[in-house]
């Protein structure tokens, strides 16, 4: 995996996302071709979700208050995922929609190919 930091500013409006377009499959987002960082359980909640994939893959959430950020970039940020001296730190906005940040971190573990712990 690349040491940089991977950032998906847009995830909805990106060209990428819209060919893994995803879809609401027993209430935990999960994407057409199988994603398999999704959380097995089909009956979990996002919230829930979110929580078996940040532990599966030793990711450290950290919750960033974006209101500092200039107003065109606030409405397109969505999450960051960075590696810091041995920790995994996955950060998203506070208070992010729970499907959103599932969608987010399902991406981010795709494209960085992030390992699980």
């Amino acid at each position: 995996m690349p040491k940089t930091a991977a950032t998906i500013a847009d995830a909805s409006r990106t060209e990428f996302q819209g060919a893994q377009e995803h879809q609401v499959v027993g209430r935990v987002l999960a994407s057409d071709n199988d994603n398999p960082h999704r959380s097995p359980d089909g009956k979990s909640d996002p919230v829930t979700a979110f929580e078996v994939l940040t532990a599966k893959y030793g990711l450290r959430v950290v919750e960033w208050d974006i209101s500092v950020l200039e107003p065109e970039l606030r409405e397109s940020y969505v999450a960051h995922y960075l590696e810091l001296k041995g920790d995994r730190i996955f950060v998203v906005p506070v208070g992010q929609d729970p499907r959103s940040r599932l969608s987010a971190l399902n991406l981010l573990l795709a494209h960085q190919e992030v390992t699980p712990v």
